[in-house]
């Protein structure tokens, strides 16, 4: 199996309908790729596939130092491509029934920001140059909004309207889900003084573009999260378990910790599952009533 042989045509042609069965742009951009590599790596149709083929993969993947999460991303894919074919009838059996996947650290228990480190964030930045005008709205989306990264970049101008007396911004979200996110009056202020400063209002054009070699052209992930690490570090803001999508996690936990209900909660977050909002209430409980706050005794500190 090596990644240099050519990928024979075989029945992989196959897999084209379980890419374009996917909703979303970037997720048959990412399992189309996905789908590539293995079968690249593979060297042999679709329906000689084997679990051992699969394991042998896993193991691969672990050798190329991949940290688990990213490794479980790449075999969900196959384990979906799989389960389709066999669905069709195109394979006359499942080979990835019964793989594992590598175990991911709970998302919910992710490291976040204080309040205080919230104020600090947003605070650095001065709001002088365009550039500072936009990322100051981003953070805000962020940490307010609880958006994810994909959904600030998909934004347009448009997006951003009035419903029902409330100025909302539509989401486009995971899996092409779409949905009205509220919009805070600081936080809205926060946008206009962005767009004032661009002097941009087509509907149709993006809500943040890049300022440097990608000056006027639609916000990209990756900017956006070099964009955001730089900022945390500005602020002295450094763990080692500190991502951008910590901002996210900050913001739910925070509704959480000021009284939002689980229903709330969810909503909030988008989450189409409760289960996915429920960790971040059993985070947030256990350590509330974490039984050495009954323990009794008690250390005298030295005067």
């Amino acid at each position: 199996m090596q990644n240099n042989v050519m990928t024979p045509v075989t029945d992989w042609q196959h897999a084209a309908a379980f890419v374009r069965n996917t909703l979303c742009f970037n997720t048959r951009r990412d399992y189309a790729q996905e789908v590539r590599l293995f079968a690249a790596w593979a060297c042999k149709p679709a329906s000689a596939v084997t679990l051992g083929d699969l394991l042998s993969y896993r193991e691969h993947l672990e050798s190329r130092g991949l940290k688990p999460a990213t490794i479980a991303k790449k075999l969900t894919v196959l384990r979906r491509l799989f389960g389709f074919l066999a669905e069709q009838g195109v394979l006359p059996r499942n080979p990835s029934a019964g793989l594992k996947l590598p175990a991911v650290k709970d998302e919910a228990s992710k490291d976040i920001l204080t309040l205080e480190e919230c104020n600090r964030l947003i605070g650095s930045i001065e709001a002088q140059t365009l550039r500072d005008k936009r990322d100051r709205a981003i953070l805000a989306l962020l940490l307010i909004n609880g958006l994810r990264i994909c959904e600030i970049c998909r934004a347009n101008i448009g997006d951003l309207r009035q419903t029902e007396g409330c100025w909302v911004l539509r989401v486009h979200g995971k899996g092409g889900k779409e949905a009205d996110t509220r919009i805070r009056e600081d936080v809205l202020a926060t946008i206009h003084t962005y767009l004032e400063e661009r002097r941009e209002t087509n509907p149709d054009a993006p809500l943040f573009i890049g300022t440097n070699h990608r000056a006027g052209a639609r916000l990209i992930t990756r900017t956006m999260q070099h964009m955001v690490m730089g900022r945390l570090e500005v602020a002295g803001i450094s763990r080692p378990n500190l991502t951008v999508h910590s901002l996210r996690h900050t913001a739910v936990t925070l509704v959480i910790m000021s009284g939002a209900s689980l229903i709330h909660a969810q909503e909030f977050a988008r989450h189409s599952d409760p289960k996915t909002t429920q960790r971040y209430f059993h985070n947030f409980e256990r350590l509330k009533s974490h039984a050495v706050m009954l323990h009794p005794l008690t250390v005298q500190t030295s005067a």
